[in-house]
């Protein structure tokens, strides 16, 4: 018997972003990923430039690369992976 691989669920990440998107727009569009079926996000950190924002991602089978290429094109960075969750 064949056990099925676990796929990522959750994902929590520290993201350094440019006030522009604000976190309303970055979040859209992050949840146009396939397979996100919940989005949040919460601003940590104000500068003059940029925001640092936590954006918990939930769904099933997220793809982790194009969540990594969309912050990328939005103009933002990933900081840090703070959580991950894979289940079947």
């Amino acid at each position: 018997m064949s056990k099925r691989p676990l796929v990522l669920s959750r994902l929590v990440l520290d993201v350094l972003k440019p006030h522009i998107p604000d976190l309303i727009d970055f979040c859209k569009e992050l949840s146009t990923i396939k397979g996100v079926k919940k989005i949040s996000g919460v601003v940590v950190e104000v500068d003059v430039e940029t925001d640092t924002v936590k954006i918990t991602i939930e769904g099933k089978d997220v793809n982790f690369e194009e969540v990594e290429e969309r912050v990328k094109a939005m103009g933002a960075a990933i900081h840090s992976i703070d959580e991950v969750v894979f289940e079947e």
